[in-house]
């Protein structure tokens, strides 16, 4: 089924990966908005709480622009999913990473929980990402866009 829809011609690559890009940059948006309530509710985390916003903010700002932009047949909407679902995987790892070598905690009671993620991440944000990336940078995708892709005349 992946395969298939990696192959097709008739848009389908491109419109899922921008679909799953504006949901992806509407969660991440979202865990904005969470991130300020958390700086207003725990003002002692603050520095963390920080980090965490403007990673939302950066991951929002790509994926949310890059998702309609590829829906338009816009090339920069292709950079723009496939930055935004990459950067959301290396935040996840690092995020994952840092509660595993104990330089970041997960203790379920308050707003650092929201930068070490922890493993949860890895089933609730990898597997989108993931998907995400590997249909923005799929051949077909290219096509939708007007790119020319190598090894096709």
């Amino acid at each position: 089924m992946l395969f298939s829809a990696l192959t097709s011609a008739g848009g389908r690559t491109a419109r899922t990966a921008a679909g799953l890009a504006v949901l992806g940059g509407l969660v991440y948006l979202v865990g904005l908005l969470l991130d300020v309530v958390a700086l207003v509710r725990f003002p002692d985390d603050a520095a963390r709480t920080a980090v965490h916003a403007a990673v939302d903010l950066v991951l929002a700002a790509a994926l949310l622009p890059g998702g309609v932009l590829l829906l338009r047949h816009d090339p920069l909407g292709r950079v723009g999913c496939i930055a935004g679902s990459a950067t959301a995987i290396v935040a996840t790892l690092t995020s994952l990473l840092l509660a595993a070598t104990g330089l970041a905690s997960v203790d379920l009671g308050g707003p650092g929980d929201l930068v070490a993620g922890g493993v949860a991440a890895l089933f609730v944000v990898l597997p989108p990402a993931v998907v995400t990336l590997a249909l923005a940078v799929a051949a077909p995708t290219a096509r939708w866009c007007g790119l020319p892709v190598p090894g096709r005349e």
